[in-house]
């Protein structure tokens, strides 16, 4: 079932193509990023910590409710 462009313009959101209710104001779109192994296992291990996807982890961080605290050695 094709549903790309079936809601622009429109004020309600579409629902995830899996029929769960959106738990934002918009869907999710796929996206790519390139990082290496020893990166993707940290960041799944961190996403794991909180019972979270790597996807919701990177939302949530997005969103504010994530804060990055940068190591500093010297």
């Amino acid at each position: 079932m094709e549903t790309r462009g079936k809601y622009k313009g429109r004020k309600e959101n579409p629902p995830n193509p899996d029929g769960r209710p959106l738990t934002y104001e918009e869907p999710k779109k796929r996206r790519n990023l390139s990082v290496t192994q020893a990166g993707w296992e940290e960041v799944q291990a961190i996403a794991e910590q909180y019972n979270l996807s790597v996807s919701e982890m990177l939302e949530r961080l997005a969103r504010g409710e994530f804060e990055l605290v940068r190591k500093v050695s010297y």
